[in-house]
């Protein structure tokens, strides 16, 4: 069991190398929202060509650990919230897309700013952030490619 957390732990620290842009690690998110990484409410909804559905919390927290900046919180129409980053001054939202399919307009401001500890602190958030992590280096391996850059 050791041997695999080391292993995991290699792969995970030269993935993030890897994806050095948002760009290539949006390329690589696309591939690893699944299912059973969106939120659990969303599941029953989630399809694959609408993949960032109920994935916001998970990829803010990876957003953020791999890039820096900040998290913030929204409240959208209907009464759900949604988290998205902010990186050099900048709005940043991977899951933005998951709005289209149900016409919901997403306005940014105002907004909350949350601790990152927030919102890993539920324990689905944190197994489902994992299991994000486990798909992206799956993907990567599948691929069998050490260079990203062509995604």
């Amino acid at each position: 069991v050791s041997r695999q957390i080391s292993d995991a732990l290699v792969t995970c620290c030269r993935v993030v190398h890897e994806i050095d842009t948002l760009h290539k690690l949006y390329a690589v998110l696309r591939q690893s929202w699944k299912v059973e990484t969106a939120y659990r409410s969303c599941q029953g909804e989630w399809v694959p060509t609408d993949p960032s559905y109920g994935q916001c919390a998970i990829t803010v927290m990876l957003v953020y650990d791999m890039f820096g900046g900040s998290i913030h919180r929204i409240r959208v129409e209907g009464g759900g919230t949604h988290y998205f980053n902010k990186i050099d001054g900048h709005y940043v939202d991977l899951t933005r897309e998951q709005f289209d399919l149900y016409h919901i307009p997403v306005k940014y401001e105002p907004n909350e700013k949350m601790n990152r500890e927030y919102c890993g602190k539920n324990p689905d958030t944190k197994a489902r952030y994992h299991q994000l992590q486990r798909n992206m280096i799956k993907f990567l391996r599948d691929k069998n490619s050490g260079d990203i850059a062509g995604l």
